[in-house]
């Protein structure tokens, strides 16, 4: 009887599926970007649907190492909006904010959590004190695409 009980509790918990269930629109966008090539992403760039399409395209061709390509450059359209406050920010909660921009490789790689995580609307970890949209020191990974671009 004591392993009938139990079992109910193991097939919940071998599951896994309330990991993928609970995914965020946030997430899933990443996650549908980086799957794609390279070229694609470029091709997103050059022509985006909206705003904050063009932000994640950013942040995944950056992730990549990809700043300059044939003439177009990561920044050439979201450059402008760097130190303008467009986001009210709050305080954070210290026991939710577990990450800062130390924390991250690159300024691409905390721009792409900073969007993942409910970017620019939100600023779970603080990453975007000003409120531009752009986390940590992505603008200037932004300006010197520009400058490598347009020399």
């Amino acid at each position: 009887m004591r392993i009938l009980l139990v079992l109910p509790f193991l097939a919940a918990c071998a599951g896994g599926g309330v990991e993928t269930g609970s995914t965020s629109p946030e997430r899933r966008a990443a996650a549908r970007l980086s799957a794609l090539d390279t070229n694609r992403l470029w091709a997103l760039q050059a022509r985006p649907s909206d705003p904050l399409e063009l932000a994640r395209a950013e942040a995944e061709l950056g992730s990549r190492g990809q700043f300059v390509a044939r003439g177009a450059y990561l920044g050439r359209r979201t450059l402008a909006i760097a130190g303008r406050a467009r986001y009210r920010r709050g305080n954070t909660d210290p026991e939710t904010d577990v990450l800062n921009c130390g924390d991250f490789l690159t300024e691409a790689a905390a721009q792409a959590e900073f969007l993942g995580s409910g970017g620019p609307q939100v600023d779970r970890h603080n990453l975007d004190p000003d409120g531009d949209g752009l986390a940590c020191n992505w603008a200037e990974t932004l300006r010197q695409a520009t400058a490598l671009a347009t020399r």
